[in-house]
């Protein structure tokens, strides 16, 4: 009776002991027993002023981007703006560039002068708010979870490796992209998903979705454009021109050309060249 009795009871004695292990444990670090809390990236960052500039931290919440001056002159700059109150954002692994439907202001009387706070005009309805990171950098991870829930255009040359992995690769063709002044070669990739010049220095790759993309055109047989909905000096729209190493193929083309205007979008720019139209 009492072999009956141990073997009954002995496995319930086992869940005790190790509930009482869980319960020490917890005890001597609280934190265990949370689960995990998603990390929300926060910077610190350089805030240039129409005059001068600021030091603060740069954070990217669940709903917005917030900025937190440092000390209490900065602290005036604070702000808190929504995803829907951004107009765009242009990304790079060390700066960060908030473009807000407000007006921008000019200094005309510094605010420190004697005898008076300051005075300023209104300029404009956008105001570019600009943050140099000075620690850390922002990462692929990050943009991917910004172009996941940013419904506005993303300038970005960070490239993110996930939407990469996912999406199925169409073609690819060497190019040399024009500057104002010079250029840079790499890679034009065109995917399921999105388009992608991958530079070959850092800093001048870029990232399409094909919502981002207002228009495409073949500029010869040797040149292509690629127009965006990225603002651009007030104007809403900024073209990037590409040398192309080969040319396109019929084939090539037409796979972009349906994927820019699947949703039957109003073309724009030229449609691609024959050899006998050239």
């Amino acid at each position: 009776m009492v072999r009956i009795t141990q073997q009954i009871f002995k496995p319930f004695l086992l869940v005790a002991m190790l509930s009482a292990v869980v319960s020490l444990a917890t005890a001597q670090n609280p934190e265990a027993g949370k689960s995990a809390q998603p990390v929300k990236p926060a910077y610190k960052v350089v805030h240039d002023h129409a005059i001068g500039k600021g030091r603060g931290e740069l954070l990217i919440t669940e709903t917005g981007i917030e900025f937190k001056g440092e000390g209490e002159d900065e602290q005036r700059h604070n702000r808190i703006w929504r995803d829907e109150e951004i107009k765009q954002l242009s990304i790079s692994r060390d700066e960060l560039r908030v473009t807000i439907y407000e007006a921008s202001y000019i200094p005309i009387i510094p605010r420190k002068a004697p005898f008076t706070d300051g005075k300023a005009v209104r300029n404009g309805t956008e105001h570019d708010y600009l943050f140099r990171l000075t620690e850390g950098e922002i990462t692929p991870e990050v943009v991917s979870a910004l172009l996941a829930r940013f419904n506005r255009p993303v300038e970005t040359s960070v490239i993110p490796q996930g939407e990469m992995a996912e999406s199925r690769l169409l073609f690819e063709i060497p190019v040399f992209h024009r500057h104002r002044a010079g250029g840079r070669s790499g890679i034009l990739r065109v995917y399921e998903q999105h388009v992608v010049f991958d530079a070959d220095a850092d800093g001048d790759s870029r990232f399409w979705r094909y919502a981002d993309i207002r228009d495409i055109g073949q500029l010869g047989r040797n040149r292509f454009e690629i127009a965006t909905f990225e603002g651009q000096f007030g104007v809403d729209g900024k073209s990037y021109i590409f040398d192309l190493k080969r040319p396109l193929t019929e084939t090539e083309y037409e796979a972009l050309w349906t994927k820019v205007y699947a949703q039957g979008r109003p073309t724009g720019l030229r449609p691609a060249l024959s050899h006998q139209q050239e």
